[in-house]
Formats: C-alpha cells, structure tokens, sequence
C-alpha cells in the first residue's frame, strides 16, 4: 500500500476577504494545517476572493459583473485542476448566486475525475427547502453533483436528508488554537462589572437595534459594539439614544482580534441578537473566553450552547424579541453565580467538542471516506 498524500485543493475566500466569518475559516484551517503539516494530505489553497460591487444600483448589473467574476475564476480553477491534479477539490460555498459558481467548478472537476466535497457555511437550507425558489433548485443541483456535501448545522443536515439526499455531512466550524493561546495568556483578567459586549458587523440583520433599545432601559450597564460600522448605520444608533447621558454605549469599530478577544474575556455578558447565523465564530470565541452569552436560537447557536438540555451554557431567545432579550441580559447581570457556571461550562464545551484538532480529525475523515 502506497503513503502517497491525498492532494486536496481548498477553493475558498482567502483570509483577511471580504467574506467575513468565511474568510476567517479559512485563515484558521490553514495556519493549523501550515503549523502541524499532516502526514495524510498536502492542502493546497485555491483562493476565490468575494468582490462586493459596492455603489451600483442596478440588480441586473450586480448580476452581470458577478457572473463575469466567476466566469474567471473558473477559467482559472481549470488551469489549476489540470497542473496540480488534486484528487478532491474541496469547494467552500455561501450560496445565493454563488451556486452557479459552484456548478462550474464542480463540472469541471468532474470531467478531469476529481472528487468533490462542497462545504455550505450558512444556514438557510431549511428556510430554503420550503420555499423551493430559484435558490433551492441551484442548491438541489449542487448537493447532487457533489461526491459530498458538508453542512455546519444540525437542522441544515435534518433538511437535506428529508429531501432524499445521503451523501451529506454535517461538521462544524473549528475554535481557533491561537484563541486558546490569548486565553491562557491573560487568564487573569478581571471582569468589568455591568460591561456587556457585542462584537460582529453592526448592520440590523445582527439585532443591533434590539440590543440598544433594550440597554437603553438598563441601569448601570457600559455596552461597547465592535465590529465594522459604517457613518450611516452610526448615525442611526445615535438617533435612537435621545436626550441625556449616553456615555453607557461605545461604538468601537473594527478591533483588532487580540483586542476582541480581551473585551470578551473581561466582559460580564456577551450578546448576540442575530436574526440569522450559520455557525459564528464569535460565538466560539466568547465561549473559549469563558463568557456568560445571551445570544438567539438561530443557525447553530443553539446546538454551540447545548440548549436542548437546558440554559447551562448561556441564554438564548427569539429574534427580535426585546422582552426576552432584556430578561435575559439581566438573569446574566444580576445572578452572577449562574453566570459564571454557564461560563465555564461554555468554555468546557467549545474545548471538547470545537478545538481545531478535533475538527481537523473530521475533515481528514470526510477527505478519505470520498476517495475511499
């Protein structure tokens, strides 16, 4: 028997893109697999940066200039498939329009004989098996061209099967090792009392306006929103604070990730009121941190907070719902004992089940079930 290394092919946004919580998969993976060189797999990066056409009005040319980017990526993953002859080409897919991408390079692997393991990091697929749009049937052909197809959420993998389809996975996003490093390295830190803290992109869809409308009504609290934020989005913030001292909300703009992590290490609450996830980082980070989360029941959030079994690992409620959010913002703030438990167990958690080198070990193993 040969100990020739399976040669895989990661076609994937590039890390520090466009892609966010993609990109940031990507970066992950590859720093651990260019730390730790694996004896079973020589993993090549076939980067596809995500262009946002930002200023153009149009639709239709959104559309246009989007098909001409991944007509030249194909172009190029065909010239890349034929020199480095991998034996699975592993496509990292958001979906959308993005599947006409995928079918091209899935074709065009499939006429060289080189298996497929397409990878969807977001979690719409049963909104999208209801609806049966144009954006399901894309999906359908994508799933039944690939060898196999990888899903990061429990309800994700439910809906594919129920539509028939067996050659689907379900694995979940890795905790970065470098996350645990910073951890260990400040596990002294001191927590602010009353410091609540969100860290993503500020645009609604992540419940930003919930949030502040509910800190508005709580005494005491200090909240600081990191993330990327435009003038607009900013204005609107500030438009919704009224009159009086504001000095209890600080919108911090992209940070650093060594800062992020500090913020959540020393924070009495992380929240995250998000109407739609697929499985985010930042959820992994604030439980590496130890943090007490209030966050929603979307995506695979509550799977990340063992939630069927209860709230021992964090708090999480409906979308939009203010009410339940405020609620349990304040559980967290006010019975610090619980907090601090489902802290730990949080952090406990996202070791056993999150770490890179146990998410690595899946991924060797869907590698070598597709060849095998």
């Amino acid at each position: 028997m040969t100990n020739k290394k399976l040669k895989v092919l990661l076609c994937a946004p590039p890390p520090g893109g466009a892609s966010g919580g993609i990109s940031r998969w990507t970066e992950h993976v590859m720093a651990y697999y260019n730390s730790f060189p694996d004896n079973l797999v020589d993993l090549t990066l076939f980067a596809m940066p995500r262009k946002h056409f930002i200023g153009y009005v149009s639709t239709i040319k959104r559309i246009w200039l989007g098909t001409l980017d991944y007509y030249s990526i194909y172009r190029k993953y065909k010239k890349t498939i034929k020199t480095k002859k991998p034996d699975i080409s592993h496509i990292v897919s958001s979906a959308s329009l993005g599947l006409l991408k995928d079918l091209l390079l899935l074709k065009a692997s499939i006429r060289k004989g080189i298996k497929t393991v397409v990878h969807f990091h977001f979690g719409r697929i049963p909104e999208l098996c209801i609806q049966q749009n144009w954006e399901y049937k894309l999906l359908r052909r994508v799933v039944r061209l690939a060898d196999k197809v990888v899903v990061i959420d429990k309800q994700s993998y439910i809906a594919l099967q129920n539509e028939g389809f067996m050659n689907v996975v379900l694995l979940p996003n890795p905790l970065a090792p470098s996350v645990n490093e910073y951890v260990a390295e400040h596990k002294n830190a001191i927590k602010v009392e009353r410091k609540i803290v969100f860290a993503g992109q500020l645009v609604a869809t992540k419940g930003i306006f919930e949030l502040v409308e509910v800190c508005k009504s709580i005494p005491d609290i200090h909240l600081k929103m990191l993330g990327y934020v435009n003038e607009n989005m900013k204005d609107q913030i500030l438009n919704r604070l009224g009159s009086g001292d504001n000095s209890w909300l600080e919108i911090c703009g992209n940070q650093p990730y060594n800062l992020v992590l500090r913020e959540m290490l020393t924070a009495d609450v992380f929240v995250l009121p998000t109407y739609a996830e697929g499985f985010p980082n930042v959820i992994l980070e604030s439980m590496a941190c130890g943090c007490p989360i209030v966050t929603t029941k979307v995506g695979a959030i509550p799977e990340m907070l063992d939630i069927k079994n209860g709230e021992n690992h964090g708090i999480c409620v409906e979308p939009k719902n203010e009410e339940q959010l405020k609620k349990a913002i304040l559980k967290m703030l006010n019975d610090r004992d619980y907090a601090t438990k489902c802290g730990q167990n949080a952090q406990e958690r996202v070791n056993k089940l999150y770490s890179m080198p146990i998410v690595w070990k899946q991924i060797e193993d869907i590698w070598q079930a597709v060849v095998n």
